[in-house]
């Protein structure tokens, strides 16, 4: 399949990277040839076939005879929007389009569609290239033709599909936010501070879930117990609408949450590599008991 790649930042390489690996021939286009020249040139840093990977501009020459298009701009709907509409007259009749929106409900971005059967989510988590497992959302028009296609599509990358319903941030970014929430709620009000907190999670719960994720971990520690402390429990967590101000106000500063990761990006990508690679082992010992 040919696929084309709409987006040249962060994620745009890596998801070129992944979909070039599973044998598909790739562009990456951008707002103009010189972005996308540089997006494809980071591809191939990151391990991409070069010869697989090409790059455009977003013009209608760029999508000829693409199967497949990945849409990952700015997280913006309206921007997305726009782009799905000028992008779609474009495209082959049977074309699958996919957002890899990480928090925008599918339904809302097909509205920009005149085909929204051809539309649905697949949501990569970073770094794209190197994750075992990808979301594939379907909005209320999604066929189950296109479904099957990026079902398909993860198969051949040797990612996991995860289906979610079309609700905002679906799976991960719901846990991942809803960790995050609790966690500068505990910075605010002093309960810890952030190398405590991170390293709760990164010396404590990570490991744990690697083996057994929440839900299991639940029925292993025993539902009775799980169930008392949560009515203990919950009434003291984090519920605000609010974003926290400590995150605004550190957003708004430029400064990091906690301090060492400053200038220390290219190592903490190594880091999470390391331990993607790891967790492989485990994932696949963790599906043979039928996770």
């Amino acid at each position: 399949m040919t696929a084309v790649v709409i987006g040249t930042g962060a994620m745009g390489p890596e998801i070129a990277v992944a979909l070039a690996a599973a044998g598909h021939r790739v562009t990456l286009a951008g707002r103009s040839g010189a972005r996308a020249r540089e997006a494809a040139a980071r591809a191939a840093a990151l391990g991409g076939d070069a010869a697989a990977i090409g790059a455009a501009g977003i013009e209608a020459g760029a999508f000829a005879g693409a199967g497949l298009v990945v849409e990952t701009i700015a997280e913006d709907l309206g921007a997305k929007r726009d782009l799905l509409r000028r992008v779609e007259p474009w495209l082959a009749g049977d074309a699958v389009v996919a957002s890899n929106t990480s928090s925008l409900r599918i339904a809302d971005l097909a509205e920009a569609m005149a085909r929204p059967q051809r539309l649905a989510g697949l949501h990569f988590l970073k770094p794209a290239h190197l994750t075992r497992v990808v979301e594939v959302v379907a909005g209320p028009a999604t066929d189950d033709a296109t479904m099957a296609a990026l079902r398909d599509v993860a198969a051949r990358m040797g990612k996991a599909p995860l289906v979610s319903a079309d609700v905002p941030g679906f799976i991960w970014n719901r846990i991942q936010f809803a960790v995050l929430r609790e966690c500068l709620h505990m910075l605010e009000a002093g309960v810890a501070d952030a190398a405590a907190i991170d390293a709760a999670m990164s010396d404590g719960l990570a490991p744990r879930w690697m083996a057994a994720g929440p839900l299991a971990t639940a029925d292993l520690g025993g539902l009775r117990t799980f169930a008392t402390v949560s009515r203990g429990l919950f009434p003291h967590l984090a519920d605000t609408h609010d974003v926290p101000a400590v995150l605004e106000d550190a957003a708004a500063s430029g400064t990091p949450l906690a301090p060492w990761t400053a200038g220390a990006g290219d190592e903490v990508a190594r880091l999470r590599a390391d331990a993607l690679a790891a967790g492989r082992e485990i994932a696949e010992r963790r599906r043979a008991l039928g996770a």
